[in-house]
């Protein structure tokens, strides 16, 4: 499949979360105190966050997370599973539109600075870079943060092109029919129930946005994703659970991801499928939380298989998909 963009003056940037330059402590403690700095994602009054962070998390978190950044680190290469999926989505995307696409990252390199340059050196004539948070749905602390990011740095300094960002896809057919190619494959081998897990969010974030509307309501997004998808895969909800993983407290989104597995297993449940949509790429909280963690869990508790659907990477189907969602 061809796409033409008639406006080859445009330029592509693909933001998401990111990760620790390497598995090492002292790159994973950075990595965590760069991202709980975010007063997008500690929403605690700023004289208390440091203290928090720096205090408390970092000296409780840095040797568990350095763990498990380790066993789902590819040693072969230099990138984490994150980067390495957004390079590849990267260059795929650029030889199909033709179009100069980079890769920034809200936390960790490469910046949004950096990438915006890189941008500029492979067509220093651009009127516009199109910019793509892969976020789905919308939270405060993914899409909004990375948006404001990009903001900053954009009116730090005079750039000679403009910017349009892309809002969530949640809903895009184009997104819809990527997330069912990845799923139908899975379904065909058969399963007794199909998860649909999102990352977790603090209950006062998810209020906020309830209050703003749909276009800022997490819940509401993420039960409309899995809605059209059920519908395309003509799948009753009987067989199918939404839950949320990798909460950081109590107050957080639930029905959590652990409790479901127990349920399904005390109910002798044998074999589930798992699929993270709100991720367009595989990275802690997918290869370890699900793929590790809530499958050993499983089955300690009697169930036989658990398997969990990779995210879309850098599928060509999602390539041909991020095309249309940009153009």
């Amino acid at each position: 499949m061809v796409f033409v963009f008639k406006e080859i003056m445009k330029g592509v940037l693909l933001v998401n979360t990111g990760s620790p330059k390497t598995c090492a402590r002292p790159d994973v403690k950075f990595f965590i105190r760069a991202m709980l700095s975010d007063p997008y994602v500690m929403t605690v009054p700023d004289w208390f966050r440091p203290i928090l962070v720096n205090g408390l998390i970092i000296p409780l978190r840095q040797f568990s997370s350095t763990a498990h950044y380790r066993m789902i680190w590819d040693h072969t290469k230099e990138d984490s599973p994150l980067l390495d999926h957004a390079k590849s989505l990267a260059k795929k995307l650029e030889t199909l539109t033709e179009l100069p696409v980079e890769v920034a990252m809200r936390y960790g390199q490469p910046d949004v600075q950096l990438a915006l340059e890189r941008l500029m050196a492979k067509n220093n004539r651009l009127h516009e870079v199109v910019v793509l948070p892969l976020f789905p749905q919308y939270a405060e602390s993914s899409y909004k943060t990375v948006v404001d990011e990009v903001g900053r740095i954009f009116f730090k300094r005079p750039y000679p092109f403009r910017l349009r960002v892309i809002e969530p896809y949640f809903r895009h057919p184009a997104y819809i029919s990527s997330l069912v190619k990845s799923i139908r494959p899975y379904i065909a081998e058969g399963f007794d129930k199909l998860i649909f897990t999102f990352h977790s969010l603090p209950l006062s974030h998810v209020e906020e946005g309830w209050k703003k509307g749909k276009e800022f309501d997490y819940v509401y997004q993420t039960k409309e994703t899995v809605r059209l998808v059920l519908r395309e895969l003509d799948m009753e909800m009987k067989r199918t659970r939404q839950v949320y993983h990798s909460a950081m407290g109590k107050k957080w989104l639930g029905p959590s991801l652990d409790e479901v597995i127990e349920e399904q297993a005390a109910e002798k449940t044998k074999k589930l499928l798992v699929v993270a949509p709100g991720f367009a790429a595989d990275n802690l909280e997918t290869l370890y939380d699900i793929n590790i963690k809530a499958k050993e869990l499983f089955i300690d508790k009697g169930g036989a298989q658990l398997t969990f659907i990779p995210c879309l990477n850098s599928e060509d189907y999602w390539v041909e998909s991020v095309a249309r969602i940009i153009s």
